[in-house]
């Protein structure tokens, strides 16, 4: 043993004597790294239910000991980075999420204490809650509205009920008959921090008597009608709409416009009603509206015949849209009553235009002559709308049709409601085909197409709603080349007229939907 460490010794110096000899500066010594594995790239949980867990493995090609540090933090709505929260230093993670619903970051750190080196990895973390993730449908009683949400956990089928679920949180229900569903990501309220108003995911409920400003996280009120508006409480006319536009929010409230403007420090409160030009002249809006996150709404005023909106939802007077050269009708002054407004398509235009154009749908009513009825395609060019005319003659079904939906970003079809049965149009060669015959004794309450893209949650339906005696039934069908399958993919059954629905998830934001009526 004693020559085996006489010779160890005496190599140990010969090594020492040889780099003493040479002085070139070499590191022949690998970098290091840690490779850290058992951390899948997305979680989904539910506040106050579910707790994280992650089990991961790490190795570095270095000796030393490692330890582990979790930390969790947000992005806000520019994408930058919140401080980074460390919620635990094991190397196994078990964290009882209480977050609000949003998309979060896990973030593992992994140091060797040896080296001081460091690697680490993130996962994102779809926080949801209960109210957080599912369809909601607005109905009413006659009197009175409610929600019901009809959850779906692991995908856009539906597992589990909540009914009157609105009621349920606010201890009341909503005066009035349901009218219109619509959300926001851009809302702004104080909920979390009495001092502070910053963005809140909100859903708009409105009814021909309320409309009011909820919360997602807990369904709680946030306003309604009583100091939804800076000027006081408000009188509710049963055309009210509330819905999104490029850097606003907006409600129709008695033919009045009313807005505002998101990207800047607010209190969640509509101001004054906008004017019409500089004259603050007499205007009386449609309900219609063809609006959404990345563009200005287009809407129609009755009173004057004209196309309006309000530049990136800011100021307070509104825009007459401009002629295009080859315009049928013109956008102001036409003697129109709009029948129906509707988005068929947004499209973002880039260099050299740098804008959205904005494709849509009107149906217009000659105020002098009812009889007279066209089907317009309308096509937004920042502030100059054209316009193309069609006439709708009394043989065909959409002369006396009383529901409507465009599909969106799909088949060039629009969709109505005739005699309690629903059609389709073909918008290019003007063929109408029956697509849906309610059965007997139901009544069609409302039709929409919605889609939705999202990993294992993606759906793309065309909605029909029906009452019958006082419970409602709502179809979701899918398309083959426009037409509805003939037979449903689900069906959602209630107490109640349902009036509207809406599909909410934590990564549904201001651009999700587009808006109409």
């Amino acid at each position: 043993m004693k020559k085996i460490n006489i010779y160890l010794l005496l190599l140990g110096c010969l090594s020492i004597l040889a780099c003493s000899k040479d002085k070139s500066n070499y590191d022949y010594s690998e970098a290091e790294h840690i490779d850290i594995e058992g951390i899948e790239s997305k979680y989904s949980v539910i506040s106050l239910k579910d707790t994280l867990k992650i089990s991961p493995t790490a190795k570095s090609n270095k000796d030393g000991e490692l330890e582990y540090r979790w930390g969790f933090y947000e992005t806000n709505v520019q994408g930058r980075a919140e401080p980074l929260d460390t919620i635990a230093r094991s190397q196994n993670l078990r964290y009882f999420i209480t977050e609000d619903a949003k998309d979060w970051v896990a973030v593992c750190i992994v140091k060797n204490k040896k080296t001081g080196y460091s690697q680490y990895k993130t996962a994102t973390v779809t926080v949801s809650t209960q109210f957080t993730r599912g369809w909601y449908v607005l109905k009413d009683d006659g009197n009175n509205s409610d929600l019901d949400l009809y959850l779906t956990p692991q995908n856009n089928v539906v597992n589990g009920k909540i009914e009157n679920v609105y009621s349920a949180a606010n201890n009341q229900k909503i005066e009035g008959k349901a009218n219109f569903i619509s959300f926001s990501s851009s809302y702004k309220s104080n909920i979390l921090n009495p001092a502070t108003y910053s963005n809140t995911r909100a859903l708009f409920l409105v009814t021909d008597k309320d409309v009011q400003a909820i919360n997602v996280n807990n369904l709680k009120k946030i306003r309604d009608r009583q100091n939804l508006f800076l000027g006081g409480p408000q009188t509710i006319s049963g055309t009210t709409g509330a819905f999104v536009g490029s850097s606003a929010n907006y409600v129709i409230n008695n033919a009045q416009l009313y807005n505002i403007y998101a990207m800047s420090a607010n209190t969640g409160q509509f101001g004054n009603k906008a004017m019409i030009d500089g004259n603050n002249s007499a205007y009386e809006l449609s309900k219609f509206m063809i609006s959404g996150g990345s563009n200005d709404p287009i809407l129609f005023d009755n009173l004057g015949g004209n196309f309006v909106t309000l530049g990136n939802g800011y100021g307070s007077t509104m825009t007459i849209f401009s002629d295009d050269k080859d315009n049928d009708f013109s956008t102001t002054k036409n003697n129109q009553k709009a029948l129906f407004l509707g988005m068929k398509s947004n499209i973002y235009l880039p260099d050299p235009d740098y804008y959205y154009k904005t494709v849509g749908y009107a149906i217009l009513q000659d105020k002098t002559d009812p009889s007279l009825k066209s089907l317009c395609a309308l096509e937004k060019n920042k502030y100059v709308l054209k316009i193309k005319k069609d006439s709708i003659g009394p043989s065909s079904k959409l002369y006396d049709a009383s529901l409507h939906t465009l599909l969106f970003e799909d088949e060039n079809l629009l969709y109505f409601v005739n005699n309690n049965q629903v059609y389709s149009k073909n918008l290019s060669n003007g063929f109408e085909q029956l697509q849906f015959n309610a059965p007997g004794g139901e009544q069609v309450t409302f039709i929409k197409h919605l889609k939705y893209s999202e990993s294992g949650y993606a759906f793309n339906f065309f909605v029909v709603g029906t009452k019958i005696g006082s419970n409602y039934k709502i179809r979701m069908f899918t398309k083959n080349s426009g037409n509805l399958d003939p037979n449903p993919a689900q069906i959602l059954e209630g107490t109640g007229t349902a009036r509207s629905l809406i599909y909410i998830a934590p990564s549904v934001y201001d651009y999700t939907y587009p808006w109409s009526y």
